[in-house]
């Protein structure tokens, strides 16, 4: 083993990491949707400007979970989710139980999003919000 071969597979090891986060930062800036909320998974919904009643934020759900990951393009935002303070954006991964959960993602006083994100049986959903 020569004393070129550690700096190739370093080098290597960059361009793997690299280019499978690329896709992923594509994606996000790829995102058109005008609510500025584009979702990973297409069996997942976001209803914009719309909030779940007292009732159905009561409402028992079943099944397994889904990890939810929210990152904010161009920022940090505090996520939450119906009504309670889940994280901060871009490190928000929570575990979401299968249904309608009222979601609001906040930077300051600023609502960056805000509105009812159904979320699938187990898996993971990526949601990408634009800042502003």
């Amino acid at each position: 083993m020569s004393l070129r071969t550690p700096a190739v597979l370093t080098a290597l090891a960059l361009a793997l990491a690299l280019g499978a986060a690329a896709p992923a930062r594509a994606a996000a800036a790829a995102c058109s949707d005008a609510s500025g909320v584009c979702l990973s998974d297409d069996k997942a919904k976001w209803e914009p400007d719309v909030s779940l009643s007292t009732k159905q934020l009561k409402a028992k759900r079943k099944g397994p979970a889904c990890k939810v990951a929210f990152e904010i393009d161009g920022g940090r935002g505090s996520v939450f989710v119906n009504g309670r303070y889940a994280g901060t954006a871009p490190d928000a991964n929570l575990s979401l139980l299968p249904g309608k959960h009222d979601i609001q993602v906040r930077d300051g006083q600023k609502i960056l999003a805000e509105g009812v994100l159904t979320v699938p049986k187990a898996g993971s959903l990526q949601v990408t919000v634009r800042h502003g």
